[in-house]
């Protein structure tokens, strides 16, 4: 194994600050937050489409793509959650793991909505599960995630 190969977690936050128009950025971001690449889910990116059309002051352009922020980003991020929620194809604990996190990106909005100057979270932040960012940390110290990905499966 390479040396110098150095794994390491990047949550959806630390993603979003990557995002400087580069398609690959953009990739890894758009992936991290909803498990598909950019282009590959059609009713997304049309629900997204439709979003920052109607909500045009909440799209932030990043070169070609954008990124939804407030209401607009909890719709697009709210409804994908909720539709891996309910999706009767998978397993009971990921669909429970999806049902807990559309709790918490819920209560997350309303907060960051009833402040006295609201603020409006983007896709990135909605879809940051600090849990997540621990448990994957204590994995990588642990010697658990690993290069060769044969090993892992």
């Amino acid at each position: 194994m390479d040396q110098r190969l150095r794994l390491r977690f990047a949550s959806t936050n630390a993603l979003e600050e990557t995002l400087d128009g580069d398609e690959e950025n953009f990739a890894r971001y758009f992936f991290a937050i909803y498990h598909c690449k950019p282009d590959e889910s059609p009713e997304l990116n049309a629900r997204r489409e439709e979003l920052r059309r109607l909500h045009p002051h909440l799209a932030i352009a990043v070169g070609e793509r954008f990124v939804l922020s407030g209401e607009a980003a909890f719709q697009a991020v709210g409804g994908y959650l909720n539709a891996v929620a309910f999706a009767s194809t998978l397993s009971e604990d990921y669909r429970a793991y999806f049902k807990q996190r559309l709790d918490e990106v819920a209560a997350l909005h309303r907060k960051s909505q009833a402040l006295p100057e609201p603020i409006h979270l983007t896709e990135g932040q909605l879809a940051h599960d600090s849990r997540l960012e621990f448990m994957a940390c204590m994995a990588l110290s642990n010697g658990q995630i690993v290069a060769d990905f044969k090993l892992a499966c």
